[in-house]
This record gives C-alpha cells, sequence and structure tokens, in this order.
C-alpha cells in the first residue's frame, strides 16, 4: 500500500511539473494543460483515498486497544 502511495505522489510530481512546462510555452496547448490538470485532479484523489484508508486502519487499531481502560468504551 505505501508503494502505491508512494508511486502515485511520485506520478502527481511529474504530471504537475508537466503542467508548469506546458504553461510556460509562449503558446500553451490549453487541450494538453486540461488534460494534464484532469490527470493531475484523479491522482490526486487517489492519493487522498489511500491516506483515509490508512488513517482509519491506524484509528481503528488504536481505538481497539485502548478501549480496555475506559469504561465507557469496555461493552464495545
Amino acid at each position: 500500500m505505501k508503494q502505491l502511495l508512494k508511486a502515485l505522489k511520485a506520478r502527481h510530481t511529474i504530471v504537475a511539473a508537466k503542467i508548469d512546462e506546458e504553461q510556460r510555452r509562449p503558446q500553451p496547448d490549453g487541450i494538453r494543460v486540461r488534460a494534464l490538470k484532469k490527470i493531475k485532479l484523479h491522482l490526486k484523489e487517489q492519493i487522498m483515498l489511500l491516506e483515509q484508508g490508512e488513517a482509519m486502519k491506524a484509528t481503528a487499531g488504536r481505538s481497539k486497544s485502548s478501549g480496555f481502560g475506559n469504561p465507557l468504551l469496555a461493552g464495545r
């Protein structure tokens, strides 16, 4: 999972650089910029979903072990 997240972040950086490069051209291709921005947004959404999934796993692991000391959570 961490490898996938790392790969998505690397690709996001590459796409962002391509967008910057295209926009610096004397006559940037608007269609190409728009397509690259869509790809970048899609990558960002995938990254966020993976990060949220990892955060939820970490939170679930902590809440299971921390419920024993708390009488309010012991019944869960």
